[in-house]
Order: structure tokens, then C-alpha cells, then sequence
């Protein structure tokens, strides 16, 4: 057995083997476990925190130190809920603990039969769209392959039992267009940095590379646009918000284009990024390639 596959079933079991001890806690215990945890290591020992407090720095100087402080606190929160929610809760549960806004969009989108994408973010608890098959919503999403192949086997197992497909971000176009075919609504991260082949284009006031991807596939073959995002509301749920589609069918597939349907998606992210800065993950670095913001 290779050196890189041994440390591969080293960290899978320890990971195994911390969710077992946190299933024996009662489930309010194991939550405020995983919080502990997640401000000690966050909070506490900074892991990534320089990152957060720099790129809100950037984006709210007009904001205290205090202000932004409460906001990282929070961030480091949600995280450690959404792992819980992730890994320990079951699918029921979740699912009683989710509400959705906006059902009419995606109904409106998908009662075009050419399939829907999904423009959402890291914000909230993103993973929770999971159980969305529960409630009728045929959803598909692209999932980047882990270095941990032990580990990203287990969590797609998680995200496909409720009727969730996982697309294979390396297979690319063909997978995604044959869930398009099917009236399927495939879910794509638009925050993602794009790295050298993006297209840079301002978020949150800042040069960012975008992917092409949602704008390409829009254009090409037709598909809305429902912006959407899952928002960790006051009370802990999970409050799915969906919004109008966007369908440009004027437009040609051009580059040219793919700028404005991404501005018009980034604009409702921003929108809600601003209305709940505490729901963003401001701890991955959304401007490398395209502006220094740790500078």
C-alpha cells in the first residue's frame, strides 16, 4: 500500500471514529461540541481567520472591529452546525428543519423541460440541499473530487440518499448537459475562484475570477438561471431561497455575453451577502488570481 494511500485510511478513520463518539452525545451536546471546537481552532488558534478578517476588511472598512469580529464568530458557528447537519443528523430531521421560499421560480423554470441550474454559494448551509428531492426537487450537483478519495466516497454516499446526483466536476460538460436533458436542476457554485482561465469581473467592489460555466451552459442551450441560496435563519433552520430565473435568449454564446449574466447573478448574491455578511465564507480566498486581498 502506497505511503499516500495509507494516510488516506489513517485520516478516515479518525474521522470515523470522531463521529462515533459525537453520535453518543445527546444531539444539543454534540452541537455545542463542534462549536467549541470550531471557535477554538477558528477563533481561537486563527486557522483561517487571518483570511476572514483581512477580506472584510477589504469589503467593510466603514465596519468596528467589533462588528467584524461578530461576523467571523458567526461564520465559525454556522460552519460547526452545518457539519453537525452534514454528518450526524439524519435526513428526516433535516428535512423537518428546512423551509423554502420561492417554490414558483423553480417551477416557472423548470416548466420550460430544458432544465435548470442552480447559481449558489458557499453561504449558509449549502450542503443542506440534499434532502431538496425530499420536497419534489429533482436536483443535481457538481461536486469537486476530495484528495481523500475514502473520505469524498462517504460524503457523497451522504448527499445521494435522498435522491441527490452527484456530478463529477471532472467529467465536465457531457454529464451536466445529459441532467439538463432530463429537466433536471443542476446546482453550481458561482464563488468559486476560476484562477487564470476566469473571467475577472468585480465582486463585492474587487477584480474576482469567475468561472464561465453557468453563463456558458445559460446561453448555449437556453437554460434559466434561479439564484439560490440556503440561509441559516435566526431560529437554525434552513431557509431555501430561491429567486427569479434568469434567461437571457436575445443573447448569443459569446464571451462578450458571459459578463452580463454573470454581473446580473453576482448582483443577487452580493445583495444577499450584504443583507447577512455572517452567512458567506469569507474563509476561502475568492480574489486569488485576480487581486491580492491579503496584501
Amino acid at each position: 500500500m502506497s505511503k499516500h494511500k495509507i494516510q488516506n485510511r489513517i485520516e478516515y478513520i479518525a474521522f470515523r471514529i470522531a463521529l462515533a463518539l459525537l453520535k453518543l452525545l445527546p444531539a444539543e451536546v454534540a452541537k455545542e461540541v463542534l462549536k467549541g471546537l470550531f471557535f477554538l481552532g477558528g477563533y481561537g488558534l486563527g486557522i483561517r481567520k487571518n483570511v476572514a478578517v483581512k477580506q472584510l476588511n477589504k469589503v467593510y472598512p466603514e465596519k468596528s472591529r467589533q462588528e467584524k469580529a461578530k461576523i467571523i464568530k458567526k461564520l465559525y458557528r454556522n460552519m460547526a452546525l452545518s457539519v453537525y447537519e452534514s454528518y450526524l443528523q439524519d435526513d428526516d430531521t433535516l428535512y423537518r428543519n428546512i423551509r423554502i421560499e420561492g417554490r414558483e421560480h423553480i417551477e416557472d423554470a423548470l416548466s420550460l423541460q430544458r432544465g435548470v441550474i442552480f447559481a449558489t454559494a458557499h453561504y449558509g448551509n449549502w450542503e443542506a440541499a440534499r434532502v431538496l428531492p425530499k420536497a419534489g426537487i429533482p436536483f443535481s450537483g457538481i461536486a469537486k473530487p476530495q484528495r481523500n478519495n475514502l473520505f469524498d466516497n462517504y460524503t457523497n454516499a451522504i448527499r445521494e440518499r435522498c435522491g441527490m446526483r452527484i456530478i463529477n466536476m471532472k467529467r465536465g460538460l457531457r454529464d451536466v448537459v445529459h441532467e439538463l436533458k432530463e429537466n433536471r436542476i443542476v446546482a453550481i457554485l458561482i464563488d468559486q475562484n476560476a484562477g487564470n482561465s476566469g473571467l475577472v469581473i468585480d465582486f463585492l467592489g474587487f477584480p474576482a475570477s469567475h468561472w464561465k460555466g453557468v453563463a456558458k451552459l445559460s446561453l448555449r442551450y437556453k437554460v434559466p438561471i434561479v439564484p439560490s441560496f440556503a440561509r441559516r435563519a435566526e431560529d437554525d433552520k434552513i431557509q431555501f431561497e430561491f429567486f427569479p430565473p434568469i434567461l437571457h435568449e436575445e443573447l448569443e454564446d459569446r464571451e462578450e455575453n458571459y459578463k452580463i449574466v454573470l454581473t446580473e447573478v453576482d448582483k443577487i448574491l452580493e445583495k444577499q451577502i450584504h443583507k447577512h455578511p455572517e452567512q458567506w465564507f469569507w474563509v476561502h480566498l475568492r480574489w486569488k488570481h485576480s487581486y491580492d486581498m491579503l496584501a
